[in-house]
């Protein structure tokens, strides 16, 4: 009774929405930390009880940390909002790093977009275009190298299995 009960006082304390994937060891939220948002509260953002505030916090975070709606501008969100749902899309069909997530349907996905617009930015950040350095290097190629791998490993099994098929057909 009193595990129930720490557990649920755990659950209902406010923290901050973070979002970690490990994936072949290494969590992409570290290795991206420039590029993904910070995680925020729900609590922090504007109208933090209205629909796409809630919708921003149930969606966003299952891939990473919840962003703050002024981390774009309102041009950028109409960009970043469309490449987020189609990634959204692509995982809930066929999985991914992040695993199966679930999607928005159109009406959610406009509120949010109005939502992330209503308090976007007015000011563009400039970009980093610093060339990556050798460490940078390191991490890319260990987050896509197990990849490489077994695409790799899958085309030689493949190309064997039909090698094999058409020697079977000759005799």
């Amino acid at each position: 009774m009193r595990s129930w009960l720490l557990l649920l006082i755990t659950l209902c304390i406010p923290l901050p929405v973070v979002a970690s994937h490990q994936w072949a060891g290494i969590d992409l939220c570290e290795v991206y930390e420039d590029r993904l948002p910070p995680g925020l509260t729900i609590e922090s953002l504007p109208e933090s009880d209205s629909k796409g505030a809630g919708l921003l916090q149930q969606y966003c975070t299952q891939c990473h940390n919840l962003p703050g709606p002024d981390r774009h501008t309102a041009a950028e969100w109409r960009e970043v909002t469309a490449r987020m749902f189609m990634l959204m899309e692509v995982s809930k069909r066929f999985g991914g790093v992040t695993g199966q997530v679930e999607i928005m349907d159109k009406s959610q996905q406009e509120a949010l977009t109005i939502y992330l617009e209503k308090y976007a930015s007015t000011q563009t950040i400039p970009k980093n275009d610093t060339q990556a350095g050798p460490d940078q290097w390191v991490t890319h190629l260990l987050v896509i190298g197990p990849l490489l791998f077994l695409l790799g490993l899958g085309l030689v099994r493949w190309w064997g299995s039909t090698r094999e098929n058409r020697s079977c057909a000759t005799h």
